[in-house]
């Protein structure tokens, strides 16, 4: 081999490793790399040495799966998330996995084999464009030429899937080189991860003078993993503190300014106090469709983000490039002097406590009272959530309550994973198993439809062989019930989505597939489920709560109800 092609030092600093996939394998570990999900191909030589390096493989049946299941895992821990996939198919159906990563901003390494490079154009066997295929959706999507050329190319896909704005990145390894020694200078073994430059910009004059503020926290600042920043800002404005969906998690949801998630899921105390501030302070925010949803066309937007491809310029007002944690921070500091609007202060004090008043009133009261009510499962999982859980969420029309605060209010130091703007139906009930596993000793507690349970299926047993005890709160109406939702507004035909769920289920069946199911048919039935099912999981059982739920337990955003119902669902007496 041409050891001229290294650039770290003499052939004496050189370790050779028996292939391609030891190389691999000891760099992650290096990197802090303990587990890796995936489906490898025909080449199984990733296998040993994977085992040999220390680190876990968490063998799935499905390559789109367990790229959602190390999304989730990056997610919760702050950690590349890394996945090994064969070639050409597999790697076609990993795209829609690195699509919602994207989005998502989840820091997933995927490692995928090739066709050898001699067998270009030769039509080989499964030969795909794995570049072309993955490019669109990854930060960076690379293909190793020469077995020289691997160690440099993990190190670039290390560095870019961290560097901020976090993301995922692809790494084709070809056959043909896999069982070569590799020799690389040992002390590039190691990448030190690029170090951003500390930055912040002085306090805009919008926001200085502003008198009705509203901080909203998104996903980027909880990445940062920054507890108290966005807090502060909002203490030292005297503004409203709100949270995009994939904001939730980063910010304490007990802080008495905080009146929960901006966009589709603001309830109607939270649209008023949009309706008249006169500013907006994001932080560290793409902001979406669904987070846009009721922001005033008319008022300043102030957007803080580290890259500015992650602002949107459909928005007037100031654009921030810098940390929005350290941003946040120092801008703090500098308004110690600042004297906060009793008047609005006072109006967001009434709208958190409007808003504490209608989770605890009961939806939906024209339906019969021994109907479960999915607005009472999702408040009793707040209830039981001991602080430091993972909340895991999905895509759906009866989850939607799960985003809805605070039917759910997160308790302390808790966690959320969220699927993003792509929705990618199934992402929350594969994430929430990665998330398990990034932390071992919280509760991992999943709220999914059966829509995208069903879509989980094929890697329950995977997931009853690892032993990961997660929590799955499913709410069952018989099918797809937003698609059936839409068609029932449209006058259509009914139960052209979704199925009449069953009025009685078995008590417990039988465990003989190792997946234990608590039923809920009635409203009696919520307490009892849910802490069974969370025992369980601490014992690292797959635990499932079934919840039999109709269409017509919608909840009160656009889309799910009309203008109308969603201004009643809180009556104007909560608003005092």
């Amino acid at each position: 081999m041409n050891e001229q092609r290294h650039t770290g030092g003499p052939a004496a600093g050189l370790r050779t490793f028996p292939g391609a996939w030891d190389l691999v394998a000891e760099f992650l570990a290096r990197h802090g790399v303990d587990t890796v999900f995936g489906l490898p191909g025909d080449d199984v030589l990733v296998v040993g040495a994977l085992e040999r390096a220390g680190i876990r493989l968490v063998w799935c049946r499905d390559q789109r799966l367990a790229v959602h299941m190390a999304s989730g895992y990056a997610l919760t821990s702050g950690r590349t998330g890394v996945c090994v996939v064969g070639k050409g198919p597999a790697v076609a159906n990993a795209v829609g996995g690195l699509l919602e990563a994207a989005s998502g901003q989840s820091p997933v390494l995927l490692l995928a084999g090739g066709t050898a490079i001699e067998s270009d154009g030769a039509r080989a066997f499964q030969d795909a464009p794995g570049l072309a295929l993955a490019a669109p959706v990854t930060k960076w999507a690379g293909r190793v030429t020469h077995p020289d050329r691997l160690l440099p190319a993990l190190r670039r896909a290390a560095a870019l899937v961290q560097d901020a704005p976090r993301g995922p990145v692809f790494l084709e390894i070809p056959d043909g080189f896999l069982e070569q020694p590799v020799s690389v200078p040992e002390h590039l073994l190691r990448t030190e991860q690029p170090v951003p430059g500390r930055y912040t910009a002085r306090l805009p004059a919008e926001v200085a003078r502003a008198r009705r503020p509203v901080v909203v926290a998104g996903g980027g600042l909880r990445a940062a993993g920054a507890p108290g920043a966005a807090e502060r800002l909002a203490e030292a404005l005297g503004a409203a503190l709100l949270v995009t969906a994939s904001g939730r998690g980063g910010v304490a949801e007990s802080h008495p300014l905080f009146c929960g998630l901006a966009g589709l899921y603001a309830q109607p105390p939270v649209r008023e106090l949009l309706a008249d501030c006169d500013v907006v302070v994001t932080l560290g925010s793409r902001l979406e469709e669904t987070a846009t949803e009721g922001l005033p066309s008319e008022v300043p937007i102030c957007q803080i983000n580290v890259d500015a491809g992650e602002f949107s310029y459909d928005w007037p007002g100031p654009l921030v490039l810098g940390e929005a944690s350290v941003t946040a921070v120092e801008w703090a500091d500098g308004l110690r002097d600042r004297v906060a609007d009793a008047d609005w202060t006072a109006r967001v004090t009434a709208a958190r406590h409007a808003l504490e008043s209608w989770a605890e009133q009961p939806a939906h009261p024209g339906l019969p009272d021994d109907r479960v009510r999915v607005k009472a499962v999702v408040r009793e999982v707040s209830r039981a959530l001991p602080p430091g859980s993972v909340v895991v969420h999905e895509n759906g029309l009866m989850d939607i309550w799960s985003y809805l605060y605070p039917v759910l209010a997160l308790p302390e130091n808790t966690r959320s994973v969220v699927p993003s703007e792509q929705t990618t139906l199934g992402y929350g009930a594969a994430a929430a198993a990665g998330a398990k596993l990034a932390a071992p000793d919280s509760t991992v507690v999943a709220i999914v439809g059966d829509g995208a349970f069903d879509l989980l299926r094929v890697e329950l047993p995977t997931l009853v062989r690892e032993r990961i005890g997660v929590v799955y709160v499913v709410l069952d109406n018989g099918g797809y019930g937003w698609l059936q939702r839409m068609v029932d507004n449209l006058g259509g035909r009914s139960h052209l989505f979704t199925a009449d769920v069953p009025a009685d289920v078995p008590a417990r069946p039988d465990p003989g597939d190792g997946v234990l199911t608590w039923p809920v048919v009635k409203p009696a039935d919520i307490t009892e489920a849910i802490e069974a099912a969370m025992s369980a999981a601490r014992d690292g059982r797959v635990a499932v709560v079934r919840v039999m739920c109709a269409v017509d337990d919608w909840p009160p955003v656009t889309g799910a109800a009309s203008e109308e119902e969603i201004r009643d669902s809180v009556r104007p007496a909560d608003h005092r």
